[in-house]
């Protein structure tokens, strides 16, 4: 993801966090196993985050403990666990009086979820199975992904020729397909070509040749059997 992309969807989020459209709180619980946090962790985000929406931006623990029902030193250690862990950032700016402060924000945590999100989005929607109409919208489908382009008109009239005469089955064409990736030949006419082929292969496979010889030696057994 670009980072100008990720940032406009960072501060849309934040906003709306800020808004009350997303809860904060809802989120992280829901999701805190994958950011590799305990509750008790997330329930300190929390506290952070409401604190943060309160205008108090540095890292108080004697504030933060009284709304959690932990000990300030369990507190000291689960901020030093979220800081080395990136959840926490803090950070050194400096106000309009020119002083400099020391703040902390949490957008490693809206990134680290966002990330985890948009993965199993992206895994899901690779692997839902598709569907088509007809076995020509597969193949075409098939080929546009393989071969990396848009098939031209003549290259979708040879593919409806392979469905509208029902020479080849969907097997044989996608085993064709295979086969022209491997020699590295990204061309319909190569499929056509190996598909042709192979039809000629397999009728020739089928033929019954005539051998005399073997003629003459089934009358002869014939005779004998009249006998």
């Amino acid at each position: 993801m670009k980072n100008k992309e990720f940032n406009i969807y960072l501060e849309v989020t934040k906003k709306m966090i800020d808004e009350g459209i997303i809860d904060f709180g809802k989120l992280i619980l829901k999701n805190y196993k994958l950011l590799g946090i305990n509750e008790t962790e997330a329930m300190v985000l929390i506290e952070l985050n409401n604190q943060k929406k309160k205008g108090h931006t540095f890292l108080n623990p004697s504030k933060l403990v009284k709304n959690l029902s932990i000990s300030v030193d369990e507190l000291l250690q689960i901020l030093d666990k979220l800081i080395k862990n990136g959840l926490i950032v803090m950070e050194i700016v400096t106000g309009t009086n020119g002083k400099e402060t020391e703040v902390y924000h949490l957008d490693n945590v809206l990134m680290t979820i966002y990330l985890s999100y948009q993965k199993s989005i992206e895994e899901q929607l690779v692997n839902k199975p598709k569907t088509y109409g007809t076995k020509e919208e597969e193949i075409v489908d098939l080929l546009e992904t393989e071969f990396q382009k848009q098939l031209t008109p003549t290259e979708i009239e040879i593919i409806r020729r392979w469905s509208s005469e029902e020479r080849f089955s969907l097997l044989d064409i996608k085993k064709a397909i295979l086969d022209a990736i491997k020699a590295n030949k990204y061309s319909i006419s190569y499929v056509d070509t190996l598909l042709i082929k192979r039809q000629t292969q397999q009728a020739k496979s089928h033929e019954v040749t005539y051998n005399p010889e073997n003629a003459e030696a089934i009358k002869s057994l014939i005779e004998t059997w009249k006998k």
